[in-house]
């Protein structure tokens, strides 16, 4: 029997990722660093680390003198300042009612993003989503990112559950896998915008309602 539901943030409860590739794209332009559109769209759902790995790695490649990938970030992040988003406009369709009817349903709520804590507190505060949410967890406080299930291994342990007692929702490929590996069902999000391998997912859905017949069907 299912009694925790783990979400992903980002393209799960809130539609981010492409404000933030568009972000990504204007600012490498803005310093004269090209890549390609089929590197960018592989970053969808790649934890922090690995995402300033490949700022330093695009940066060197474009000829630029060095700098580190956390100085990188840095200047994208002010960058990103200049373009303050609602994080209640991309909120996406129906979380709030599914959240709603797990807490009624008593069923235990956490978050899994590769995301920083900070931006986790902020998407949650924002949408007022936090006062169901039980359990935030940053995939910036592992040594290895998704697709390992590093991450998801932590929050079951800290929700006290079994992993047949969890079941997860995602929509990129690194966090479909990173929930498989952990042995846990998935419950992908359809999106068909970023060629997402989402094969290892147990259910797919195209609205979150859908976790609630689902849910209903395991019991």
């Amino acid at each position: 029997m299912v009694r925790a539901v783990i979400f992903d943030m980002d393209g799960v409860i809130i539609d981010s990722e492409p404000v933030y590739g568009k972000w990504l794209a204007m600012f490498l332009e803005s310093q004269g660093v090209a890549v390609p559109e089929a590197e960018l769209r592989k970053i969808p759902g790649i934890a922090s680390q690995d995402f300033i790995k490949k700022l330093e790695l695009w940066w060197k490649n474009a000829g630029k003198p060095y700098k580190p990938g956390k100085e990188i970030n840095q200047m994208f992040d002010r960058y990103s300042d200049h373009f303050p988003i609602s994080y209640k406009k991309i909120l996406n369709p129906s979380i709030k009612e599914v959240m709603e009817w797990l807490k009624q349903s008593h069923y235990k709520i956490a978050v899994a993003s590769s995301s920083p804590m900070k931006n986790i507190e902020e998407v949650l505060k924002e949408t007022m989503l936090d006062r169901y949410v039980g359990l935030k967890v940053s995939g910036e406080d592992f040594a290895n990112s998704k697709p390992d299930p590093e991450i998801y291994n932590f929050t079951v342990n800290k929700l006290g559950l079994k992993k047949e007692e969890c079941i997860a929702v995602e929509d990129s490929s690194y966090g479909i896998q990173a929930a498989a590996n952990a042995c846990l069902k998935v419950i992908a999000k359809k999106d068909s915008r970023f060629g997402f391998d989402q094969s290892a997912a147990s259910f797919h859905i195209d609205d979150l309602l859908q976790i609630i017949d689902i849910l209903k069907c395991m019991d």
